[in-house]
């Protein structure tokens, strides 16, 4: 056992609130460091013994993977490296007042190179004296005799690590997406594009890896392949690098499967039980994946996507599978690590995304009220606008994503049909080799066309995700009076369908809702023709709907 993993493991005895990474909440993190161990690298950080009394996490003691800090209430904090510790002693002294009580006092005493001693007592204070001391000679007894102690970080994402790292465990991919019918059809190699993409992998390996996919006489073993991963994969990412991997497997499974069969899968289910992977976290993981699909099919907003990643996060913590693994090469639906960081896994959207209101108008606010301002928006549907912003991220991640794949598919039918030509051109005796290249060729534009079509849906759903969902006749009839703007008008209606619905009390009433069947173009063309007319600034809102207030006023006064 590392070092590392000892820590992780063991870390748990010294305090009844113990955060050990990937597990460790922001804040917890970014206050243990400030206080703690100012200037670290938070990727570093292993464990967290909260000693404080608020629950803060600013006393207690941190652990890296080559040094411990140490902070007591009031006072300075402390580091030691372990290379500089030979070993620490527990110490207990029991003294008998004159009433008859017991005074126990506490201390561990580090001994450290160079035979000189130092005390620990206040600042280990809410700490187990005792447990520490073991711990720490734990610590230096797992680094063996060359006291060798690495410190390695905790939450490098797939993109970020070697490329050799990266074809491995696209290359068990692979392995999976063929093991059904020895072959990799137009779906699973879009999909796999689509993972290429969001951790980067270069050209040269991209050609050495679509090689790997269809010479049946170059597939590595599995075995090799995981021994590759935990030999060379950062210590701290080996956990979450096999369950990101049985994630991404079985999203690939669900292309074509019913989800309920994945235990039949004897390839999967091989890895799960080497990876010591329990079912219900397979089904968190799938939990997930579903999650991530539902944000754009059901047209979540901000307010929503947060509810449910909040229960995916609470779910995932129940079943022992951090966050960090299930987005550990991004999103199945098209979205960078990165990207899921700073969006999604980050449960702080708001904060994070930097969701800004729409022009506010003081004058305006002056005139018709704080309140009457508010309807507006959520009169005209410019308020759902506003909680739209991450789902109009994701929906720009995924056509970046998929135009990558695109590129990289016609980049790969060119070179396909470079290699029939030049077949054909030498008489190639061989038909089989032709029939081959001719099967994979027609797969990679089936690919192409899959990616096409999903760009097409993401670039409709992300217009759709700044359009308004519900019409506001009377102020389009404000914006659209002019001769030149009627035509306006009958286009946007056009674009809605009127539905009646429900009221809270009971009332029926006829409402404008956009219609979620036109093409792009149409879309376009309605953004556009919104933007032209002022529809989409809330400023224009507020003032057409204050003229069609003094307008009632002025009407009122006269009758």
């Amino acid at each position: 056992m590392s070092v590392e993993n000892y820590i992780k493991e063991n870390a748990s005895r010294l305090c009844a609130k113990v955060y050990v990474v990937p597990d460790i909440s922001e804040k917890k993190l970014n206050n243990a460091i400030s206080s703690m161990a100012p200037g670290i690298n938070h990727e570093y950080v292993l464990a967290i013994a909260d000693s404080s009394l608020l629950g803060n996490g600013k006393n207690g003691c941190l652990f890296l993977g080559d040094s411990v800090y140490i902070r007591g209430m009031l006072e300075k904090p402390q580091s030691f490296k372990f290379e500089t510790i030979t070993s620490a002693e527990y110490k207990s002294t029991r003294k008998v007042k004159d009433n008859g009580k017991v005074d126990v006092s506490e201390e561990v005493v580090l001994h450290i190179v160079g035979d000189s001693e130092i005390s620990l007592t206040s600042c280990l204070m809410n700490l187990n004296y005792e447990e520490f001391a073991k711990m720490i000679n734990g610590i230096l007894e797992t680094s063996g005799e060359d006291k060798t102690f690495d410190t390695t970080s905790q939450t490098m994402p797939l993109e970020s690590m070697d490329r050799q790292i990266k074809k491995a465990y696209l290359k068990i991919i692979c392995n999976f997406a063929s093991s059904d019918d020895n072959m990799i059809d137009s779906q699973e190699y879009a999909e796999i594009l689509s993972l290429i993409v969001r951790i980067e992998l270069d050209s040269q390996d991209r050609l050495e890896l679509r090689n790997y996919m269809y010479e049946s006489n170059s597939k590595e073993e599995n075995d090799d392949l995981v021994r590759y991963l935990k030999e060379n994969v950062p210590e701290g990412s080996f956990e979450i690098i096999k369950k990101s991997l049985l994630k991404d497997m079985i999203y690939l499974y669900r292309i074509k499967n019913d989800y309920a069969s994945w235990p039949q899968n004897k390839f999967f289910t091989t890895l799960q039980q080497q990876f010591d992977v329990k079912d219900e976290q397979v089904d968190l993981m799938m939990l997930a994946i579903k999650n991530d699909e539902e944000i754009l099919a059901q047209r979540k907003n901000d307010s929503e996507i947060t509810k449910s990643m909040k229960e995916i996060a609470a779910k995932a913590g129940a079943v022992g599978v951090p966050l960090a693994a299930i987005y550990f090469s991004g999103s199945v639906v098209g979205m960078s690590a990165a990207g899921i960081t700073s969006g999604l896994a980050t449960l702080g959207m708001g904060g994070i995304l930097g969701l800004s209101g729409m022009v506010t108008g003081i004058g305006v606010v002056v005139i018709v009220g704080v309140g009457a301002y508010k309807g507006i928006k959520k009169v005209t549907g410019l308020s759902d606008l506003e909680n739209n912003k991450q789902r109009e991220l994701m929906l720009q991640a995924i056509i970046n994503n998929a135009q990558k794949s695109l590129n990289y598919l016609i980049e790969d039918v060119n070179e396909i049909s470079k290699q029939l030509m030049k077949e054909i051109e030498n008489g190639t005796q061989s038909a089989m080799k032709i029939e081959k290249i001719s099967t994979m060729l027609g797969m990679l534009s089936k690919g192409a066309q899959k990616t096409t079509e999903k760009i097409t849906h993401a670039e409709i759903e992300s217009i759709m995700a700044q359009l308004p969902p519900k019409l506001d006749i009377v102020r389009l009839k404000e914006l659209t009076k002019d001769a030149t703007k009627e035509k306006f008008m009958a286009f946007i209606l056009a674009c809605y369908v009127e539905t009646e619905i429900i009221a809270d009390d009971g009332g029926a009433r006829k409402v404008y809702l956009l219609n979620d069947k036109l093409t792009l173009n149409n879309y376009e063309q309605l953004y556009s023709i919104f933007d032209n007319i002022g529809y989409l600034n809330v400023s224009s809102a507020a003032f057409a709907s204050v003229k069609g207030t003094a307008k009632n006023l002025f009407r009122d006064l006269v009758n």
